[in-house]
């Protein structure tokens, strides 16, 4: 992982990437997740990511959010890959895009452009090659659908 400063909610983005990626590898179930979000938890995951402490609630409202919208989420991101399909797509990628899809479409008050930035710097520290322009290009063709004002 590459440092860099976070803030609070860069944090919680990137670990919400993390924990989804276990839950999919692992088959871990949300509850015992929420379980071990503990402060001394989310310390020691962010001295092992070299960022600070997350933001507690907004980790778990995307934790939460995905994993009850999940169906939902993947049959969005699925209808936005052209020759592609969800099942295809590398787990890290899954997880940052199920992730950034429910934030544009649940946290409005977050603008679509900030959401899109983290996402893909967020991919740029687990990937070297096309898949941040990958990421990229979908998430900005889903935000022009659940936020068309914003652009």
């Amino acid at each position: 992982m590459k440092s860099g400063n976070h803030n609070k909610k860069s944090s919680a983005r990137l670990f919400a990437v993390q924990i989804l990626f276990e839950m999919e590898i692992n088959g871990k179930k949300i509850n015992s997740i929420l379980e071990r979000l503990t402060d001394e938890y989310l310390i020691e995951i962010s001295r092992l990511n070299k960022t600070g402490k997350a933001d507690k609630n907004h980790l778990i409202k995307i934790l939460k959010g995905v994993t009850k919208n999940q169906k939902d989420i993947d049959l969005n991101i699925n209808d936005n890959l052209i020759g592609w399909s969800l099942s295809r797509i590398d787990s890290v990628s899954r997880a940052i895009l199920r992730s950034a899809l429910y934030e544009l479409r649940e946290c409005i008050d977050i603008p679509v452009k900030v959401i899109i930035n983290e996402y893909i710097e967020i991919s740029k520290s687990f990937f070297e090659g096309d898949e941040p322009n990958f990421i990229n290009g979908i998430l900005d063709k889903i935000s022009k659908i659940y936020r068309p004002n914003e652009f």
